[in-house]
């Protein structure tokens, strides 16, 4: 298996009549990738910290950067999914997040072992069509803005 793959937008196909979701991307290989990088940063961050005599604020923001890849690990690992079939049963909703403008948007599924499954999605107007998909299916979907990301309204 060749691991880097070309950026790939999610095929997603509904299958009614056995009530899954297939979808096709390279998803596993994009977050295989980024584990073993964030793994040899981190590997990396510890030697130079141990080995070198640094200053405090050079150490603070390695000792930073190292806590926010092992958070990131954390949820590539445990909290994220790459599984290439869905039942409908398995998934709670469909969370559109708007981040910067209307026409910068992402679509994950809430998937109900409280994991998530992010869809690439190439071509912006794709991205209603999709929505109305998870309508004829009986999907929820939530809308999410930039204010919605914030932590107090979590």
């Amino acid at each position: 298996m060749f691991i880097l793959k070309g950026r790939k937008s999610s095929v997603l196909r509904f299958d009614t009549e056995r009530q899954i979701l297939n979808i096709e991307d390279h998803i596993k290989s994009y977050r295989m990738m980024q584990t073993v990088l964030l793994c040899s940063s981190i590997l990396w961050c510890t030697m130079i910290v141990l080995n070198e005599v640094s200053s405090f604020w050079l150490g603070f923001l390695i000792g930073a950067y190292i806590a926010v890849a092992l958070f990131a690990i954390y949820y590539y690992l445990f909290k994220s999914s790459v599984v290439k079939s869905i039942s409908f049963n398995e998934i709670e909703e469909l969370v559109s997040i708007t981040l910067f403008s209307k026409n910068d948007r992402r679509l994950t599924l809430k998937l109900k072992s409280d994991r998530y499954r992010n869809l690439i999605i190439m071509n912006q107007s794709d991205i209603n069509l999709i929505i109305d998909a998870f309508k004829e299916v009986h999907i929820p979907i939530r809308e999410r803005t930039t204010y919605n990301l914030l932590p107090l309204n979590f």
